[in-house]
């Protein structure tokens, strides 16, 4: 009988029988070898353009061999992309569609959420609270 130290050596990213993953979900092993690349991955709708709007920022797609944690079985499953790129069926608000899986350099995607951060900074601040006459409005926005 396998010992409970043997089992764990032996043990590999498994996800547990009923356990929570999400469709797009990739292993941590995958999360990491994005990190050691120095990317960001991002799954990008196929709509209103936003693939190459994706390309014109930075983004490249990412290769089957980098995201063992997706299956080739899973990958090619409802697959009829021809350029081997990693995609999945999705949908909203019942209309399938594919998304891409995209990886960007992480200094770009930081510049990136930095300017988001700008804008929903100014958003925030545009919302807050007056004081008027030395006393806070308690119904006011706080971020």
């Amino acid at each position: 009988m396998e010992s409970r130290k043997q089992r764990a050596v032996n043990k590999k990213d498994r996800v547990p029988f009923g356990g929570l993953q999400t469709k797009l979900q990739m292993s941590e092993a995958d999360m990491q070898g994005f990190k050691e690349r120095g990317t960001v991955p991002r799954w990008i709708n196929d709509k209103d353009g936003r693939l190459e709007r994706a390309l014109n920022a930075g983004y490249t797609f990412v290769d089957p061999e980098s995201v063992p944690s997706l299956g080739t079985k899973k990958l090619h499953q409802e697959n009829t992309d021809l350029n081997d790129k990693v995609s999945k069926v999705v949908t909203r608000s019942g209309e399938p569609f594919r998304a891409y899986l995209m990886e960007i350099n992480k200094e770009w995607y930081e510049e990136d959420q930095a300017k988001k951060e700008e804008v929903n900074s100014r958003v925030d601040r545009s919302l807050r609270p007056v004081n008027q006459g030395g006393q806070s409005i308690e119904s006011g926005y706080t971020p």
